[in-house]
């Protein structure tokens, strides 16, 4: 777990206890062209610390054989050994520069079915067609990021059918606050002023209510959301691509909903999570001071897309604008020129050696995506640490859990609350509705209760391939966020039922494989939760449907 995590539960010793027991991903990392995994301007050391500073497992390779990298050689998907598959990997992250040659064709069926059997995958490449040769030929990722070439001259104020440019008024340019000498500079992109993001909200309760609306899980953070990347002066961008019939790569593409598998309803696409602004000043050379590039004419653009393979049985899909928000001169701000107003080497996100705010919210968004991206019979970890984290909490300490288990509905219904708010506080708005959708997801006790909670995304998939709305099971009068309580509080109780709060015991569960109790007492836990639900709501009807015929007497 990175610093970052483990200083918010700095004091609270079980917290530390627990933390000390990561949930690992195995992630096998691909660059191409002049990207690399070194410590230069365009190598991707400091992204991979990160990664591998919160627990995880990174292999890395180049297609060109361009070292440092853990697996020798040049990398080919279709021959690599150990053999790219999820029995090996959990997640894919291409970081693409080169527009050729093309990954071949039993590349692509490889990679189609890693993403078919469930393997997460994420990708990125820069402005234009930078990055094509990977990106460009993978089911659902060519359409979820601009991939084409640029054309000659404005293709953009043309409207032509082209790609993102690189020097003219309608590329997509981050840098939109000079640096420090307020002059806007190429490497201002190294400096440790970030661009500003925009979430995207989406509802997960009543739309009333400020507590429904939260960012996709990928930007989740405890003040709200993360707002930042990294800058740079020419991105791409990421599109919200529709679902559609028809086969790529020996797969169908846009796959049904395995849960509404009838012909008429809808073939889930992508959606952009988070938009970026580009409206920025001239940019100049840094010594002469004569015109580099135009300023942009301002506008917004999609900076990440994303694709829930959950609800088609496929692996998920992260899609970013530019791997810029992921290299060293952008982070550490190694290859950049020297910042003109204190002549020292430009430090990228750092200030006085330290991350800044808005680097320490980058990396949330980073190690955001691995959790998301986990496939999904590996992904019980990581809901079931948080929860264990908020059985540990302070407040949650005074309660003197457990209650009886299965735990009657009232008390049931505060341990969730409170739940609630450690999740909140820790981790995000709408943790705690991505959480209960990740334990219902995991279990196949509780269909209904799972498709009446369903969140985020899921909540706008409700048109078919047409455009045609499609009916929606409707929480009506029911009490959504209690229900959500109820699960959470469900697996509060039984963890604490079953784990004293005592080294030892905790040392069994999460030192020897918490994955292996996640999946025993997650499922115990919903089935006990949808059963007091179900009891409870039956005594509510009653009680309602005599309150109805006693006013319908008065008449």
């Amino acid at each position: 777990m990175n610093n970052f995590v483990n200083a918010q539960f700095k004091g609270n010793r079980f917290a530390e206890f627990i933390l000390k027991f990561p949930c690992r991903q195995r992630i096998l990392m691909v660059t191409d062209g002049g990207l690399d995994f070194g410590v230069g301007g365009f190598g991707l050391s400091e992204f991979v610390s990160i990664i591998q500073a919160a627990g995880h497992t990174v292999s890395t390779a180049h297609r060109q054989g361009v070292g440092p990298t853990t697996i020798a050689g040049a990398f080919n998907f279709a021959t690599a050994a150990p053999a790219f598959n999820t029995d090996n990997f959990d997640q894919l992250w291409m970081f693409g520069i080169s527009t050729a040659p093309a990954i071949a064709a039993n590349e692509q069926t490889t990679i189609a079915r890693f993403m078919q059997t469930g393997g997460g995958v994420f990708s990125t490449g820069d402005h234009a067609n930078l990055g094509a040769a990977m990106g460009a030929n993978i089911p659902r990722v060519r359409r979820m990021r601009e991939w084409r070439a640029e054309q000659a001259g404005d293709p953009h104020a043309a409207g032509a059918n082209s790609g993102i440019p690189m020097a003219t008024v309608h590329r997509h340019d981050t840098v939109v606050d000079p640096g420090a000498d307020g002059i806007k500079q190429f490497d201002d992109q190294s400096d440790a002023i970030a661009q500003r993001i925009y979430p995207v909200y989406y509802a997960n309760g009543p739309e009333n209510l400020t507590s429904s609306w939260a960012p996709h899980p990928v930007l989740r953070h405890g003040s709200g959301a993360v707002h930042f990347l990294p800058d740079h002066p020419h991105e791409s961008e990421c599109l919200a691509a529709r679902g559609a019939a028809g086969n790529f790569a020996g797969v169908e593409e846009w796959p049904r909903r395995s849960d509404f598998p009838l012909p008429f309803f809808p073939r889930p696409g992508a959606q952009v999570v988070a938009m970026s602004i580009s409206g920025s000043p001239p940019l100049v050379f840094q010594q002469s001071g004569q015109l580099q590039k135009p300023p942009t004419k301002p506008h917004c653009f999609g900076a990440i897309s994303v694709y829930d393979g959950d609800r088609t049985r496929v692996g998920r899909i992260v899609c970013d604008a530019t791997w810029h928000h992921f290299v060293n001169v952008n982070l550490n701000g190694t290859g950049a020129g020297l910042d003109p107003t204190t002549g020292l080497p430009r430090a990228g996100l750092y200030a006085g050696g330290a991350p800044t705010p808005a680097y320490l919210m980058i990396q949330r968004y980073y190690l955001n995506t691995v959790r998301w991206l986990a496939p999904r019979n590996r992904r019980f970890c990581w809901p079931f640490l948080q929860v264990a984290l908020a059985r540990v909490d302070f407040e949650m300490l005074e309660l003197a859990l457990p209650e009886p288990h299965p735990c009657p509905w009232d008390p049931l219904i505060r341990i969730g609350a409170i739940a609630e708010e450690a999740l909140t506080r820790h981790w995000g708005p709408g943790t705690m509705e991505d959480i209960v959708s990740d334990l219902l997801a995991g279990s196949d006790d509780a269909p209904t209760l799972r498709q009446l909670l369903a969140t985020g995304q899921d909540a706008f998939d409700n048109e078919d391939d047409d455009g045609r709305k499609l009916p929606k099971l409707k929480p009506g009068l029911l009490p959504v966020q209690d229900l959500r309580r109820a699960v959470l509080g469900s697996l509060v109780n039984l963890i604490a039922k079953e784990v004293p709060l005592d080294d030892k015991a905790l040392q069994k569960v999460f030192g020897e494989g918490h994955n292996v109790a996640a999946e025993k007492w997650i499922p115990e836990a919903v089935r006990a939760a949808e059963s007091v639900a179900a009891a409870q709501i039956d005594a509510q009807l009653k009680i309602t449907s005599e309150l109805i015929m006693a006013i319908r007497a008065r008449k």
